[in-house]
């Protein structure tokens, strides 16, 4: 499962977190399917707590398979490409309000 680290962005990115729960929903409501249970008819935080345990469990294989999607699907890509680009502005104000604020001493 470590093989998936290396093709993960350098960046976090809420996109690819956010497309990822979504995935861990899903997969845990198939098992559930497949345990002859009805996601329907539960409570929708005990099926959130379920995903989040089966997203700590399966992190890097989900997080990998999202990338890919996000690199694969245009729609996605800019979503991604866009959260990163207001990312970097921030972080471009940050630095600029630091230095500003290190030479008025």
């Amino acid at each position: 499962m470590d093989e998936a680290i290396g093709i993960l962005p350098p960046q976090p990115s809420a996109v690819i977190v956010t497309l990822a729960r979504q995935a861990a929903i899903k997969a845990v409501k198939e098992q559930l399917r497949r345990q002859g249970l009805k996601p329907a008819y539960m409570a929708k935080r005990e099926i959130v707590g379920l995903a989040e345990e089966y997203l700590l469990g399966h992190r890097h294989a989900l997080l990998a398979q999202t990338w890919e999607r996000v690199r694969s699907a245009p729609e996605l890509r800019e979503l991604y490409d866009r959260e990163q680009r207001k990312r970097q502005r921030l972080l471009e104000r940050i630095s600029a309000n630091m230095h500003n604020a290190g030479g008025a001493d």
